[in-house]
């Protein structure tokens, strides 16, 4: 846990995201990215008090098609940012070696508003909206089948940073902190990403997404708990209007 919080905290003193130029306030424009997420998951959960393992290597979600999708929409002025992150998961279970493991569905939204202090660096504050699905499989016949839904909000605050590498391409981090037992106890969202610029107005991007979540509600069989990082590489495009 200390190791997620320092990672959190690395990010959070020189972190960005998309690919956003730095500029001075001007014209309103809008940046549209849909990506591909190729996720593993590990960690554990608890589904009407019951514990179960989470453990999706990227191997098993390739095998089985379970990729993520990630989808981005902002609108900018140069100085004043406003954004929405979505992620969508859908993930089975890998119970080879757990007697009870669990299946994931997971969807967040994340508005955010964005505020630039330096050329390249942006401050953040959001939220961040989990709607999330755990159902168990298990050899055993009372367990196996079991699911809950839990939806919950985190507030979140964090940066954001790019700058130029070159003049087709450009590199930055987005990280993010939340939850401080509003919603998650904590959650860590920290995306590094490098952008090919391949027209005015479209770049392709590659990078990596790394998402910790601790969240915990209820008590004897009203128990349920995600406790899970969910890490992998992302593909996608940038689109400028």
């Amino acid at each position: 846990m200390q190791t997620l919080i320092k990672a959190a905290a690395i990010a959070l003193a020189a972190s960005s995201a998309a690919p956003v130029a730095a500029q001075e306030a001007g014209d309103w424009h809008v940046t549209l990215q849909p990506y591909i997420l190729i996720p593993a998951m590990n960690g554990d959960a608890a589904v009407r008090g019951i514990d179960a393992e989470v453990d999706v290597g990227r191997k098993d979600v390739i095998d089985n098609l379970n990729i993520g999708f990630l989808g981005y929409i902002e609108a900018s002025n140069g100085q004043l940012s406003f954004g929405v992150d979505t992620n969508y998961m859908n993930l089975d279970a890998n119970d080879d070696d757990a007697v009870v493991a669990a299946n994931v569905s997971q969807t967040a939204i994340q508005p955010m508003i964005f505020y630039r202090v330096l050329p390249y660096l942006e401050l953040m504050a959001g939220a961040r909206y989990n709607s999330l699905k755990l159902g168990l499989e298990s050899p055993i016949p009372a367990i196996d089948g079991v699911d809950r839904k839990k939806d919950w909000i985190d507030p979140i605050v964090g940066v954001r940073f790019n700058a130029p590498i070159s003049d087709t391409v450009s590199a930055g981090v987005l990280g993010n902190v939340g939850g401080f037992g509003v919603g998650s106890d904590i959650s860590v969202q920290i995306r590094p990403m490098i952008n090919f610029s391949v027209a005015s107005n479209i770049s392709i991007d590659a990078g990596y997404q790394f998402i910790y979540m601790d969240y915990k509600s209820g008590s004897g069989d009203d128990r349920f708990v995600y406790d899970v990082t969910t890490d992998g590489p992302i593909i996608g495009a940038t689109f400028r209007f």
